[in-house]
This record gives structure tokens, sequence and C-alpha cells, in this order.
């Protein structure tokens, strides 16, 4: 049975600027702790982290610095206060009130094509969880039922900014039970199983400099099928596997109207969704136009090399001596995938986003 409200992933997210990295990570309850983690500072770029919003939040971020006495004074409670950009090293700590928009996240499944994200109405037939389309979706929430946040960049130097190929979102995987071919089932396995949540995780980066395009939406693991009518995980998949070892033919299982059938039509490598129409469920495929980046190489990167590099934002707004501007980032369970399904509540994961310089940008370009 589809997990609906259930699916609650351990999410410790690593963002890095050049060569530094930072930690959060998020428990199965509304409690959090920061995991440090040390690296080499670089001065090319500072960063911070907003919650999600329509509007320029620079300004808010530069207030709190710029005048420290008097935020200070308005959030004296607050341990600790930030007094500066982030350089290089950060500890997403959520006792600090930088992180603390994040406190009620509780990651459900959702529907959404990475950049709005809705919750359907489900209907039950036998153990299949479908979605009711006579009946409204309801607009998910932000850090409730999805992950979500803004970050702000600014440098001395206007830049192309990219999420770099060694990014990864990989399961955390004690047992090693993702590793090479394995055939899954039933209760005996079922801890083995748990990892296999990683294939209904998503991300998404929006250029919010750019009316929020969608410059990437990630599928991580499509090297694991859960089989909904057979209860069984398969691991290893390939482009050039066979039978339940290969990326193609692989799709969720749904209601014909009449029985349970799996989507035949779909790969592990697609992308599968409803809209907030609700009307019908649409299917992207890896490559293509909508820039669906799905992680082939089994090791759950976002590529091998720098041709697999994303640039997802430039700098262009001036204050001062700084350029600056800002993306957001959306990590979702979603809900129409395959292995977003009750056996495997509870899986865990690691996302490590490294972001680099590119190139300089002309001035005026």
């Amino acid at each position: 049975m589809i997990a609906k409200n259930l699916i609650v992933l351990v999410a410790l997210a690593v963002v890095a600027f050049v060569g530094a990295y930072s930690w959060f990570s998020k428990t199965t309850t509304a409690s959090a702790q920061g995991i440090n983690a040390s690296t080499k500072m670089n001065d090319k770029l500072e960063f911070y982290i907003m919650p999600p919003s329509d509007t320029d939040q620079y300004n808010a971020i530069k207030k709190r610095f710029e005048d420290n006495a008097a935020w200070n004074a308005e959030h004296s409670s607050e341990t600790p206060r930030r007094t500066d950009w982030h350089h290089g090293e950060l500890n997403f700590d959520f006792s600090d009130q930088e992180f603390k928009f994040m406190d009620g996240l509780f990651m459900s499944e959702v529907t959404g094509d990475g950049v709005s994200f809705n919750i359907p109405k489900l209907m039950q037939y036998d153990n299949v969880a479908y979605i009711d389309k006579t009946q409204a979706f309801e607009k998910a929430t932000p850090n409730d039922n999805y992950m979500s946040f803004d970050l702000y960049i600014r440098s001395k130097n206007n830049y192309s900014i990219a999420l770099m190929n060694d990014s990864s979102i990989e399961p955390v995987d004690l047992n090693n039970s993702l590793s090479g071919q394995h055939d899954y089932s039933g209760d005996a396995d079922e801890a083995k199983m748990k990892p296999g949540a990683i294939g209904a995780v998503r991300m998404s980066i929006l250029n919010c400099e750019a009316d929020n395009n969608r410059e990437l939406l990630w599928i991580p693991a499509p090297n694991v099928w859960y089989n909904g009518l057979t209860d069984h995980l398969y691991t290893g998949l390939t482009a050039n596997g066979s039978g339940d070892y290969s990326f193609s033919g692989k799709g969720s299982a749904y209601y014909t109207g009449s029985d349970i059938a799996l989507r035949a039509d779909e790969s592990t490598t697609d992308h599968s969704f409803y809209s907030a129409n609700n009307a019908s469920r649409t299917t992207w495929h890896n490559g293509g136009s909508q820039k669906v980046k799905a992680s082939t190489a089994g090791n759950y990167r976002l590529g091998s090399g720098s041709s697999d590099d994303v640039i997802v934002v430039t700098l262009p707004h001036q204050d001062g001596d700084y350029r600056y501007g800002h993306i957001r980032v959306n990590l979702w369970i979603e809900g129409e995938d395959a292995e977003a399904r009750l056996r495997l509540v509870n899986g865990k994961f690691n996302m490590s986003l490294y972001f680099d310089i590119k190139e300089a940008v002309e001035s005026g370009s």
C-alpha cells in the first residue's frame, strides 16, 4: 500500500561551494541536530539559507548583519545568532534561527514537476492505493510535506555557478543491500529492502533569477525497482540489463478500473507525476527537454565528468561591491514512483550538493 503521509526519510544534506560543504540533517521526528564537517574555505563565494519566497530576501539577510544590535535585541532568546554570511563551512544547526522554517518537516508523498507540488486524494483497491481524479488535489506545503529552501549566493565577481557532477543523493545502506543485483521479498528481507526508498526520491533546482526556471530534475536511483504486484525489490538495474534488472519497462503498480497491473510503458529513469488539474498523468524521460537527469551509473552521483555539471544561476544583481543571485532547492518523495510504498517506509539517504564556479560572466551579459 502506498505510504500516504508515512514515507519519512532522514535527509542529511550537504551544500558545497568550490570545495566547501555544509551538512544538515532531519530526523523522523520534528527535532534535529547538526552534523559538523570541516573543509577548506573559499573567499570567492558567500551564501545564506532562507525559506522559499517569491520576493527578493537579500536585504533581509543584510539587515541581520548590518544592524546586529537591533537584530540581537529582537532575537535575544536565539542561540547561536548569525553574525555574517557563510564562508566555506556551514553547520545546518536547527536551533539556529536561520533554519527554524524547517522545524515542521515531515516528508510525505507528494507529486509534482519540481516547481509545484500537490497531494492527491487516494482510494484503495486490494493492496494498492490509487488517485481519485474526481476530487481536487491539496496543495503541498513546503517544509511540511517536502523540503524547500532558497540559497542566496554573492561574490565580488559575476560567475556562472554549477551543481557539480560529483554531487550525490545516496541511501544510508549499512548492510550494502543495494550493492549489486539482488531480489528481495517479504518480511524476512524487509530490512534489506528499506534503503530502496531512495528510488522515490527526487530533487530539483530552480533558477529564481529566471522566473523559477527548472534547471534540473534529478532521479538519483533508477538502479532499484519495487514490483508492487509481487512485493519484490530488485537492485542493480542497468541500461543493458535483462528481465527484472533492466531500467526499461519498470513502472509502478496501478488500478486499471478492474484489477491491478504494472505500467509497462515506463522506466525507472522516467519521472511521472500528476499536475494540479488532476486530469492526467505525465511522464518525462531522462535527458529530455524537461531537464530530467537520471543517475544511470548506479553510484547515485549526478554524473561522471565535467560534461554532467549543471549551471544553475549567474549573479545578475548589484549591491555595492557585490553581485548576488539565488536558487531554490526542492527535495521530495514522488508518490507516483514505484518505490513510494509502505514496505519501504523509513528508508534513509544522504544528499550532498557541490556547487562550483564555472566561469566569469562578461559585464552587461
